[in-house]
């Protein structure tokens, strides 16, 4: 019988902000043991639940709807599975939603922000119209070779700023990744706080 897989929306909040993938992968790979799930293994010397997860978040960023896709060997009702790893959770990280998925991998297409810049620059509304209005915004990343830049208009879907904040959709599809450092970069701002609210999918079996 094949694997059957699930989709796995969790969260990514409190101390747990500041873990890395790697820490996040371990995290999870003892959660769904301590859940007794029947879960599938990767072949080799080292066998491993067969885990695979989203984009990764910069330390210290929250996410409100992360995702890992998850195989089990026998077939369960996804309300079954959500309750087994709900009680095997740790803080911060809580699962919010879990749903049969066609297989390992999906399809990141877009993903939204909240951003917090404290303090403001008082002209943070103009800076945000007047990216809008561009048809090119080029930045340089840091880990970039000097003179290497690189278009982000295409991936910035939408902006908009509320109280202090900015809110941001932002292309993280293979084609092109647009991440909030490079938004703060390109505005020339600093990011108190950044929360990564959800992260849109297509499936792709």
């Amino acid at each position: 019988m094949p694997d059957t897989w699930y989709l796995v929306r969790f969260t990514k909040t409190g101390a747990a902000r500041f873990l890395s993938q790697h820490d996040v992968r371990r995290a999870w790979e003892r959660v769904t043991r301590r859940a007794g799930l029947p879960l599938a293994y990767s072949r080799g010397f080292s066998p491993k639940p067969r885990l695979s997860f989203g984009p990764p978040l910069p330390v210290g960023a929250e996410g409100r709807r992360e995702y890992m896709t998850m195989a089990l060997r026998d077939p369960l009702d996804a309300s079954q599975v959500q309750g087994r790893l709900t009680a095997a959770a740790i803080p911060g990280m809580a699962v919010v939603e879990v749903a049969r998925a066609p297989g390992r991998r999906v399809r990141t297409t877009w993903a939204t922000y909240t951003i917090i810049v404290n303090p403001p620059p008082p002209d943070l509304s103009a800076r945000v119209e007047r990216l809008l209005a561009l048809d090119t915004v080029q930045i340089q990343r840091a880990r970039d070779p000097e003179g290497v830049t690189r278009d982000i208009r295409p991936g910035v879907g939408s902006l908009q700023t509320e109280n202090g904040r900015l809110l941001a959709r932002l292309r993280i599809a293979q084609d092109q990744i647009v991440t909030s450092r490079d938004l703060a970069l390109a505005l020339e701002i600093e990011a108190a706080s950044t929360v990564r609210t959800d992260i849109e999918l297509d499936p792709v079996g």
